[in-house]
């Protein structure tokens, strides 16, 4: 029987103060759980584990990272991955790397239109305090918050893979953020490479386009499926 730990992020009340609540979870045909609106989760995954990323309600943006849970100073990297495979964002079957270029996630399925992005940092509270929005939830405290919970500290914070974001580089230079194209169950799996610390925020941004103009939730799904 596998036993994985979640920590669970509900909606902070200013920077990356809250309700922090740690579960664990055992169950061997697979294990679920949903990332509330505003909100952030950090899961461990074993290597060989897949992990799917839902948009239950649709339109709705995920910021992903994922670092080594062995060695916490190598994680996910976007600008890595945009070199080793030499695209934006990988295909079905291409690799996640790390700082090192080593593989540390897997692409295996994605039934959404296949719009992501790999180019833009979480938002952040002085992205909304430049909008007059203050103690505005956010991902880089979300995601904060999640790590902390999880017992990991980074140097910096990395720049996530924003699942199904539509900001996709036009021919004049511009990045032109749309709504989410991802369908209510659309879902993004991923093998996991390694033994990691998966952390998944949903988008914060409750303005027009980028999440339709409503936060919604994620859920997260992890199977024995994909174990090597």
């Amino acid at each position: 029987m596998t036993t994985t730990r979640w920590w669970r992020i509900v909606k902070p009340r200013s920077g990356i103060e809250g309700v922090v609540a740690e579960m664990t979870w055992s169950d061997p045909a697979g294990r679920a759980v949903v990332v509330e609106a505003q909100s952030g989760q950090a899961v461990s995954v074993a290597r060989g584990e897949l992990v799917t990323v839902v948009d239950v309600d649709g339109h709705q943006v995920g910021d992903m990272w994922a670092i080594d849970a062995t060695d916490p100073s190598q994680w996910l990297s976007a600008g890595h991955t945009r070199d080793r495979s030499e695209r934006l964002f990988p295909a079905v079957g291409g690799q996640f790397c790390d700082q090192r270029g080593e593989p540390i996630l897997q692409v295996v399925a994605d039934t959404s239109p296949g719009v992501h992005d790999m180019l833009f940092p979480p938002c952040d509270r002085w992205l909304y305090e430049g909008r007059g929005l203050l103690g505005h939830p956010n991902c880089r405290d979300n995601f904060l918050a999640a790590l902390s919970s999880a017992g990991i500290s980074l140097p910096i914070v990395p720049d996530p893979v924003n699942l199904f974001q539509n900001s996709g580089p036009q021919p004049d230079g511009r990045l032109l953020i749309g709504t989410a194209a991802s369908r209510p169950g659309d879902a993004i799996s991923f093998l996991a490479q390694r033994d990691l610390v998966f952390v998944l925020t949903a988008c914060s941004v409750d303005y027009p386009p980028l999440n339709n103009g409503h936060c919604g939730p994620l859920r997260i799904e992890i199977s024995l499926t994909g174990r090597a």
